[in-house]
């Protein structure tokens, strides 16, 4: 018996210190503004008919990377951009309605400015 409360006092304990926040997690304002800016640099160069960019949320990912998560055109289509050290965009990922990728960034990225 003794030896069941230890095991789920084990169990509770790993569940609970993986769920903990670390002070990793937030970054400061300055880092939230170039990853935006590099991330809406980035979709403006890269896709067509992108009107507008709205940044919805920017967080550490399970990997301990930075993640910009947004949309285009009031709505129209979702984003998730991974960012680099060096604040450039590492990899996106669109949803179905995002607009299509600009005819000369299809091979390779357009340059932006990150």
């Amino acid at each position: 018996m003794l030896k069941r409360f230890f095991i789920v006092l084990l169990i509770l304990s790993v569940v609970a210190a993986c769920n903990s926040p670390s002070s990793s997690e937030t970054y400061d304002d300055k880092t939230i503004a170039k990853a935006e800016a590099s991330t809406q640099n980035y979709i403006e160069s890269n896709f067509k008919e992108v009107q507008s960019v709205e940044i919805t949320t920017v967080y550490q990912n399970e990997m301990g990377g930075m993640t910009v998560e947004g949309s285009v055109n009031n709505g129209e289509g979702t984003f998730s951009a991974g960012i680099e050290n060096d604040f450039s965009v590492g990899s996106v990922g669109v949803s179905e309605t995002f607009p299509d990728r600009k005819e000369d960034c299809m091979e390779r990225t357009c340059s932006y400015e990150p």
